[in-house]
């Protein structure tokens, strides 16, 4: 069963930002792969959401969220942070992953 992915407006946000600064201070040839790569990754979510672990952040909120990581090298750079709802999988942020653990007052 496929699940339909929704991708909140706040994770919108967050990766045309980061898509922005990559292009500033990269190049826009690796910001146009990143983004594109990560796009991918996210659409694959309708297929197996819950192969994806559970955050290290989600004994401390109110529902269960998991973490997608991604990044263009051996190494994931960021992760998308999703929750399942019925059949629907909300991407609710992308983050880096060096940022501090997300909390309730973080969320959309």
């Amino acid at each position: 069963m496929p699940y339909r992915v929704i991708i909140s407006a706040r994770a919108e946000l967050e990766i045309a930002q980061t898509h922005d600064w990559w292009a500033a201070n990269r190049s826009r040839r690796q910001a146009d792969r990143w983004y594109n790569h990560l796009k991918k990754v996210i659409l694959k979510l309708s297929d197996t959401p819950y192969l994806h672990a559970v955050s290290r952040e989600s004994a401390s909120l109110p529902f269960e969220i998991r973490d997608l990581p991604f990044g263009l090298g051996s190494r994931p750079t960021h992760r998308a942070i999703f929750t399942i709802k019925g059949e629907e999988v909300h991407v609710l942020t992308v983050r880096h992953a060096a940022q501090p653990d997300l909390r309730k007052r973080d969320l959309p």
